[in-house]
């Protein structure tokens, strides 16, 4: 068993189709699970529809004819009449059902409805992509809310691994070369849709691995792999070719996009060898992470790695009568971000203040602010960049930080973080 995650970059047109279908083709020999995410930013394009609704208690028809109208452009790009038909029908039945979810009394638990809303990406993604496949493989479209269980922390849920691995390894006993799945999406034990955090499709991709202990899990993206920079922000980036599950985990913890923090772990666990594709270069070997003892020479890279974090917000918080900064105060403090689920990308305290960097959330920062400052003192800057530098030399720290107005810096053995404006 093979565990394939295809992603929103690499699927935005039908020629993508079409690329993804050579691909499967030539593992006919292998018995695949694909996981499909929403395709290219539908699932930031469902969200703006509930976030208007929310708003402004208004539908957005025309957003929501241009979802419909990119899907339908996706499928006749392929040049397959019987495909278009058939699957044509399939998306105009699930476009009326998400038109009808706003027709229904809307409740005002936005993490419930996001759910609800935003699955619709994947549920169509993955329809298309078995719509196509059935015609070159014996394929099996699957549900992943049949089999996928969770806790109820909407828009951030927790998988049930008993009943989950259960229910996995039961459908992966049935017979099919092929089995087309959702990732990001689950289910709560009352059938309520659930999903698992931005970018948790790799994470999906990673329990299903785990579950039917894989031979491999490959995430086919629209890079070569994993380079020690963005390629999107610099032009002076290098391919890795292997990494270590603890490298890996490391990086994804500061913010490296092409895997999901949460991915990792549960691949490592079983030792599941881990590939990073390219989904057009056919030549290039792309990554592979794999169990590297960290006592080897290939440990750990041999070139700086950078991780960038934009739109940062800096807080500092003091205690209004000057007192110090107790357990107290720090345990008021996490509470406050707990129940705004904000996570903490770094943080400093000194004796009377405590300052923390975190996404800029133009939603949550506000209530944010205003619940802090009934019981401190209230700072910020906001507009700033988080820099992260695993295994730093002196001339890749000079790089990053030349000339930059340095607001908060850390330092370890490996790694050096910096709040810079």
């Amino acid at each position: 068993m093979k565990v394939f995650k295809f992603g929103g970059g690499v699927l935005k047109n039908g020629q993508d189709l079409i690329r993804l279908v050579e691909i499967m083709n030539s593992y006919q020999q292998d018995k695949i699970i694909v996981v499909v995410s929403a395709f290219n930013k539908v699932t930031n394009k469902l969200e703006n529809l509930l976030n208007e609704f929310f708003e402004f208690q208004q539908f957005n028809h025309a957003l929501f004819d241009e979802l419909l109208n990119y899907h339908f452009a996706i499928i006749k790009d392929v040049l397959n009449e019987s495909f278009f038909d058939e699957t044509g029908k399939i998306l105009n039945g699930l476009f009326e059902q998400l038109k009808s979810e706003f027709q229904k009394p809307i409740t005002t638990d936005y993490h419930f409805e996001y759910d609800r809303i935003v699955s619709y990406g994947e549920i169509i993604s993955s329809q298309i992509v078995f719509g196509l496949l059935k015609y070159s493989c014996i394929c099996k479209y699957q549900d992943i809310r049949q089999i996928l269980v969770s806790d109820s922390n909407f828009t951030e849920a927790k998988i049930d691994w008993n009943l989950s691995e259960k229910n996995i390894k039961k459908t992966c006993n049935e017979p099919f070369n092929i089995c087309v799945t959702q990732g990001f999406i689950a289910a709560d034990k009352n059938n309520h849709t659930t999903t698992l955090g931005r970018e948790g499709s790799d994470f999906s991709a990673a329990v299903l691995a785990y579950a039917t202990d894989a031979e491999e899990v490959i995430f086919w993206k629209e890079v070569d792999g994993i380079f020690n920079a963005d390629p999107a922000k610099t032009n002076e980036y290098v391919l890795l070719p292997k990494l270590s599950y603890k490298e890996s985990v490391e990086q994804a913890f500061y913010g490296a996009k092409i895997l999901h923090p949460k991915t990792i772990k549960p691949l490592q666990n079983k030792k599941i060898p881990i590939k990073v594709k390219s989904f057009t270069n056919e030549q290039c070997k792309g990554t592979e992470i794999v169990d590297i003892s960290e006592f080897s020479n290939e440990a750990f890279p041999n070139t700086p790695i950078f991780i960038i974090k934009e739109n940062q917000i800096l807080i500092s918080l003091s205690t209004k009568d000057f007192s110090f900064i107790s357990e107290g105060n720090l345990g008021n403090i996490f509470s406050i971000l707990s129940a705004l689920r904000i996570k903490v990308n770094i943080m400093e305290s000194s004796a009377i203040s405590f300052s923390f960097c975190v996404n800029n959330d133009r939603f949550k920062i506000p209530q944010l602010l205003t619940n802090l400052k009934t019981d401190f003192n209230v700072l910020y800057n906001d507009g700033l960049e988080l820099i992260t530098i695993r295994h730093y030399d002196n001339e890749s720290v000079k790089k990053m930080t030349d000339g930059r107005d340095i607001l908060m810096n850390q330092k370890s053995r490996h790694t050096t973080r910096f709040v810079l404006r």
